[in-house]
């Protein structure tokens, strides 16, 4: 259910294919399940003449409406455009390897790394201290001390397992390189990234910053930016938008409690605190409201400014 399927080409290449029956039994599962489930509140809301939606403000009607429409999103996301399958293509003949990933119909391949495999040194097992066996990675060590990470995201890396030991030997077996058999707490010591050129500034303000850095010997870090695409931007945007209703709902009920010093607090009981009753009670839980307030609203700003800029700015 949970393993590798090695596949040897006429060209003497070597594709591993990583299969997970249970991961994509789940995906199966709650894909499908994502569009029948508000499809049916949906049918079964019309059809009720007394509609609890009826009784309901626009504003709590239309987070209704925003919820029902984002999981059909999230499982539209989770079908078609998270990578579920997984292939290491290795390459004697290009000299190069690359990490693919395709959804789980099989299609949209993404290819997540290229790296060269001519220059390979050793495999290395590694492990943060104090964490499980199944959070083994694989890293090929190349003769410039640069790494790259073999290890797939959907069969974990257990040693000792028959399922890694064969990996393992079909990996080592095609690189020409031994076996690994210790694994090696936390990062290997003198492993360099590989060198990334920065590009060159054009504006005013970054000429100055290059320059000032240039003078104190500093090396300018190289930004990575990741782009998305018109799905992931049109599910970003309607997630944003009903976080941000949310806080203008949760604003307008903090508001008005603020003032009045009448705060109602839901639950499994709503119940009402008063502030010349209960003040400690109350500054607590509008503390907690305060706190919800500007965490909703960084994650919907977040999401908003993303779907708008189609880019995610990440440091390497």
């Amino acid at each position: 259910m949970i393993g590798h399927r090695f596949e040897r080409t006429a060209q003497g290449d070597l594709h591993i294919h990583s299969r997970n029956l249970v991961q994509s039994t789940v995906v199966l599962l709650v894909g499908p399940l994502a569009f029948i489930l508000p499809m049916a509140f949906a049918v079964f809301l019309m059809a009720d003449d007394r509609s609890p939606l009826a009784d309901l403000a626009p504003l709590p009607s239309l987070l209704i409406v925003l919820g029902l429409a984002l999981i059909p999103a999230l499982g539209l996301l989770l079908m078609v455009y998270i990578g579920i399958r997984e292939t290491l293509v290795l390459s004697r003949v290009a000299g190069e390897g690359k990490r693919l990933t395709r959804n789980f119909f099989g299609r949209r391949e993404r290819v997540h790394s290229v790296f060269r495999i001519d220059a390979a040194d050793h495999l290395e097992l590694r492990r943060r201290p104090q964490a499980e066996r199944a959070n083994t990675q694989l890293w090929l060590m190349m003769r410039d001390g640069t790494a790259h990470r073999l290890t797939t995201d959907n069969v974990p890396v257990v040693p000792g397992s028959q399922r890694t030991d064969l990996w393992l030997r079909e990996l080592a077996d095609y690189l020409n390189v031994a076996v690994p058999t210790e694994v090696v707490e936390g990062s290997a010591a003198g492993v360099k990234a590989p060198y990334r050129p920065a590009p060159a500034p054009t504006s005013g303000k970054a000429v100055r910053e290059a320059r000032q850095r240039r003078d104190k010997g500093a090396t300018p870090m190289p930004e990575s930016t990741e782009k998305f695409g018109i799905p992931a931007r049109a599910l970003l945007m309607l997630l944003g938008t009903f976080l941000a209703v949310l806080e203008l709902s949760n604003v307008i009920a903090l508001v008005p409690a603020l003032l009045a010093g009448r705060l109602r607090v839901g639950g499994f009981r709503t119940t009402t605190l008063y502030w010349a009753e209960q003040p400690f009670s109350f500054s607590l839980n509008m503390l907690m409201g305060i706190a919800e307030v500007l965490i909703i609203g960084f994650f919907a700003w977040g999401c908003l400014r993303t779907a708008i800029q189609g880019r995610m700015k990440s440091n390497p």
